[in-house]
């Protein structure tokens, strides 16, 4: 496989809504992708960010849940399951394999591009790192697991701090650096800045390959301030993300967002509904772009590649 021009940062639903817009688009990309949200379900992995670019690559992808294999059923949980982590009867036999590919001694990113080849996946997709990072809440009752504080608890109990466990030990897996380093365009996908970027860069070796980068680096903003979210999932992913923003002082809105993003980019792409924010960002420093980015835009795909055929910075 030719090596592709671009390199994706990401987490799981935004990263998948990406994924297939440079698929519909043609446009071949690396996806390197957030393993804070993993977790362990009834003893087996469940890698969600992972999963979710893999899935979407593989067209199987269930956009309307924003997570999991289209057309799944979900049969009652076994004695002894998680009760509140459903997992369908197709996305326990990918999480198996996985599980079988593991015990064979296989990394977890040679599982990831084992599970990707039998998927006929188009795209690279690895995993930030082998090693395990678990991304922990910290409430006024205690630390929780992330998948329990956004899914059991439903994002509910107010965010006191945020920790990226064994990021500060782990190593990147194969080939991620140079990836980050060489790619002639490295794009932040509009997921969660704390909850799915933050645990990449955290690795060491990754955000220090992406600030000292020469070529370009974009970041699309996960927020959209003047679109009205549709759907109950968008709803409670927009509260969880604003929570973790509260709890690190940001603000819930593009332009304070994109402070985030200074020094890890030097371009921002804001959806046209929030255009006239556009010269506050660029005040912090900016190249703004202007694009549709709800949804699954081919469109986005192609204007963000412009920046790898020019080098624009």
């Amino acid at each position: 496989m030719t090596e592709p021009a671009v390199t994706v940062l990401c987490g799981g639903l935004g990263g998948a809504r990406l994924a297939l817009a440079f698929r519909d688009a043609g446009i071949p990309a690396r996806f390197v992708t957030n393993v804070g949200d993993d977790v362990e379900v009834d003893g087996l992995l469940v890698c969600p960010d992972t999963d979710a670019v893999l899935h979407a690559l593989a067209g199987c992808f269930d956009e309307e849940r924003g997570w999991g294999v289209r057309g799944d059923v979900f049969p009652p949980a076994p004695g002894g399951a998680t009760p509140w982590f459903n997992v369908g009867h197709r996305d326990r036999a990918h999480h198996e394999r996985r599980a079988a590919l593991l015990s064979g001694d296989r990394s977890l990113s040679e599982a990831t591009a084992a599970l990707a080849a039998e998927l006929a996946v188009p795209f690279p997709v690895v995993p930030v790192t082998d090693d395990p990072v678990r991304t922990r809440i910290r409430t006024a009752d205690g630390w929780l697991g992330w998948q329990e504080w956004l899914v059991r608890e439903r994002a509910e109990p107010p965010v006191l701090a945020i920790e990226h466990l064994g990021a500060s030990s782990a190593r990147p897996a194969a080939g991620v650096v140079e990836a980050v380093r060489d790619a002639a365009l490295v794009v932040l996908a509009p997921s969660s800045p704390l909850a799915s970027l933050a645990p990449i860069v955290a690795v060491p070796g990754v955000g220090e390959a992406l600030w000292r980068r020469s070529g370009p680096t974009v970041a699309i903003s996960p927020v959209v301030r003047r679109r009205p979210l549709r759907t109950d999932r968008d709803r409670h992913r927009a509260r969880a993300r604003a929570a973790l923003l509260a709890a690190a002082g940001i603000q819930h809105d593009p332009v304070a967002v994109a402070g985030w993003y200074v020094g890890l980019a030097d371009t921002f792409v804001l959806d046209r509904a929030d255009a006239a924010d556009a010269p506050l960002v660029a005040d912090r420093g900016f190249r703004v772009l202007v694009e549709e980015t709800v949804g699954v835009r081919p469109s986005l795909a192609r204007t963000v590649a412009t920046l790898a055929a020019t080098g624009a910075t």
